[in-house]
């Protein structure tokens, strides 16, 4: 069971975050300590022997109560295939570190291949109502992507997220998912069951194996998506929602933010010009190709590929 089982539990304790989880790691690195070291010292040892505040120590011992749960619930992730990555790991990618500071997920559970988290990938959002015109779109950029060997990263709500994986792993390509609750609740959907490949697909919850969906965890998860994107599409958006704060989440960390343009727009792609307007996202246009007008994709891989 290694040592996952101390992390999650003082990731769960209650005023616990990042930069704590940090502080410890950092601490039992310099000091040649194992997470397993420091829980088995008492409060009293731990203030005598190093420099942590309250808050972590009262931490320490809180999550030493929690471990008898924990290390059930942890043996039911082993039975249902699902991996832990510990924020400090050499598979945790290095991009939400970067993209977002102190505010990371200190762990990711997965099912799936994890060495995808390798390879680049570009975040494809969309409406769950998405217009026919848009649903056509997400699948032709999902394609697009694939053939370019570029990760397609969504979530897994229906409409233009589904299409996203399913053009994506129906032409090779590699996608993640990202999920909005503990991944105890993940369901393959049933558009994807003909399509589904382990070995193609990884599946990342940033919550606690048992935690229900909020729309804050759906906020939260779109931030996600973003940090680990090399750039974001969005294909159609309402005015407000998830999908048009996933666009205000690319702007902030500082991901390219790209957006449909329309002729003339439908209605789930209502925030689309104001996405464009307000957040300089950059238009994405059709083109010609085959006597079908497809959209053009090439800023958008040329990003991925050559962003450092």
């Amino acid at each position: 069971m290694r040592n996952y089982k101390y992390w999650i539990a003082l990731e769960q304790v209650q005023g616990v975050g990042p930069a704590h989880l940090k502080s410890i790691y950092e601490l039992i690195r310099s000091s040649s300590l194992s997470i397993v070291d420091l829980f088995d010292l008492t409060g009293k040892e731990i203030r005598g022997e190093f420099d942590l505040g309250d808050t972590v120590v009262e931490a320490i011992a809180l999550a030493r109560t929690s471990l008898p749960a924990i290390e059930r619930e942890y043996s039911s992730l082993l039975e249902a295939g699902i991996d832990t990555i510990l924020f400090f790991e050499e598979i945790y990618p290095e991009r939400l570190h970067i993209n977002l500071g102190n505010n990371y997920p200190p762990i990711l559970y997965s099912y799936g291949n994890k060495n995808i988290l390798k390879e680049r990938g570009a975040a494809i959002l969309g409406d769950k109502d998405v217009s026919e015109k848009g649903n056509m779109i997400a699948h032709l950029a999902a394609r697009d992507f694939a053939r370019h060997n570029i990760t397609v990263i969504s979530g897994l709500a229906r409409g233009a997220e589904l299409t996203a994986h399913f053009a994506a792993l129906e032409s090779n390509g590699n996608t993640i998912a990202i999920i909005p609750a503990g991944i105890f609740h993940l369901k393959i959907p049933e558009i994807l069951k003909d399509v589904f490949n382990p070995d193609r697909m990884l599946i990342l919850s940033p919550f606690y194996p048992t935690k229900e969906f909020t729309v804050f965890n759906a906020y939260n998860r779109n931030r996600i998506i973003c940090a680990l994107s090399y750039v974001v599409f969005i294909v159609e958006s309402p005015a407000e929602g998830g999908v048009f704060e996933a666009g205000k989440s690319a702007k902030k960390v500082g991901v390219p933010l790209f957006v449909t343009e329309y002729a003339t727009y439908p209605r789930s792609a209502s925030g689309n010009k104001k996405l464009i307007e307000e957040l300089n996202a950059h238009p994405v246009r059709g083109r010609m190709m085959n006597n079908m007008l497809v959209p053009n994709m090439d800023k958008l891989i040329g990003l991925v590929k050559f962003t450092d």
